[in-house]
């Protein structure tokens, strides 16, 4: 790659300069040990550590705004600079200090990945969806943003009160530290308090959550079980469906799954690749990314990965931003619907 018109190795480059040492040196303070470690995001306001950095991809990613990449995406967020300007800063940077070279391979004993309790968070939901039945200004906040009660059933959708989930759960057998170790916890807190609760499934039980803040002041507005986010919706969607949309946010999916259309969620710009990867069977994608350059370039990702003969972009109605604000619309369905057969329709 060029930059400044001088050749630049831009591996080597980033193994030369790890992504934790960069990011500390940016004043995020960085907790953990091992392969994820956590801060508070530098590039939205928050209370609680959002912003996480994964040391075996090398890439960062915050659950609370939705961004991330890897060390140069970083510098050029940070600082503010282009491509080329954020590869001359980091080659001119100090050079982090080398790790030492890992034992041989035959006496490396590979740490497995890390396995959800899948009991523990389904017995959780079961707590978050009696908290919504109960709770009539979180149903509010469903039906103003397009979700009914018939749909939020459907969906396993539940809300965290911030309170109740210790004793629900000690009720249910599960001690403390199996609790803490759920990530369900920070901070002495319940990670979901005063939000909706969206669930993961893979065969009927819950893989993994996140939530969405009903109250617009609340800060961070979107939390999620540390660790690898999944595609969301993947495994409800039919074996046998010939198309499937792919949307951006949270809320997105929410809407489309309870319009009851074939959907799954990126859950944000980043990671196309994986995405490209999870979807290679499905015959026909239509893409309908966030009206904005973040999502414009994510979903031009996207389709050359899986290739132009069976992806279709979505082209939203002027003044709309994302397929979310469409659900608070009576006829939002039916707009939608009808992008989606102009889409089909092009060549």
């Amino acid at each position: 790659m060029t930059a400044a018109h001088v050749n630049v190795d831009i591996a080597a480059l980033k193994r030369r300069h790890p992504l934790g040492p960069v990011v500390e040196a940016a004043g995020v303070q960085l907790r953990g040990r091992g392969r994820v470690r956590q801060g508070l995001c530098p590039f939205h306001e928050e209370t609680e550590a959002s912003f996480t950095v994964y040391a075996d991809t090398q890439r960062w990613y915050c659950f609370g705004c939705g961004l991330g990449g890897d060390v140069l995406d970083f510098i050029q967020r940070s600082d503010g600079v282009d491509l080329p300007e954020a590869i001359r800063r980091l080659e001119n940077s100090p050079e982090r200090p080398k790790k030492p070279d890992p034992p041989p391979p035959e006496s490396v004993v590979s740490a497995p990945p890390p396995v959800r309790d899948t009991s523990l968070l389904t017995a959780a939901m079961r707590c978050y969806a009696r908290q919504l039945e109960l709770c009539e200004p979180a149903q509010a906040y469903l039906a103003s943003r397009g979700i009914s009660v018939e749909a939020a059933g459907r969906l396993g959708l539940g809300y965290s009160s911030g309170h109740g989930l210790h004793s629900w759960l000690a009720d249910a057998g599960f001690d403390g530290r199996r609790v803490l170790d759920s990530g369900l916890v920070s901070e002495g807190r319940e990670r979901f308090r005063s939000m909706i609760v969206v669930p993961e499934l893979i065969g009927g039980r819950v893989n993994w959550l996140a939530g969405r803040a009903i109250h617009p002041q609340a800060r961070p507005r979107f939390q999620a079980l540390p660790g690898a986010k999944p595609v969301l919706g993947l495994s409800r969607l039919p074996a046998a469906s010939p198309w499937i949309v792919v949307a951006e946010g949270l809320f997105d999916w929410l809407v489309l799954a309870g319009w009851g259309l074939p959907a799954v969620a990126a859950l944000g710009t980043q990671g196309m690749d994986r995405l490209a990867s999870s979807l290679q069977d499905r015959p026909r994608v239509f893409l309908a990314f966030d009206a904005d350059e973040a999502g414009g370039t994510a979903a031009n990702e996207l389709a050359g990965l899986l290739g132009a003969h069976r992806t279709r972009l979505v082209s939203l109605p002027p003044g709309v931003s994302d397929v979310a604000e469409l659900g608070r619309r009576p006829e939002g369905r039916a707009v939608f619907l009808d992008r989606l057969r102009r889409a089909a329709a092009a060549r």
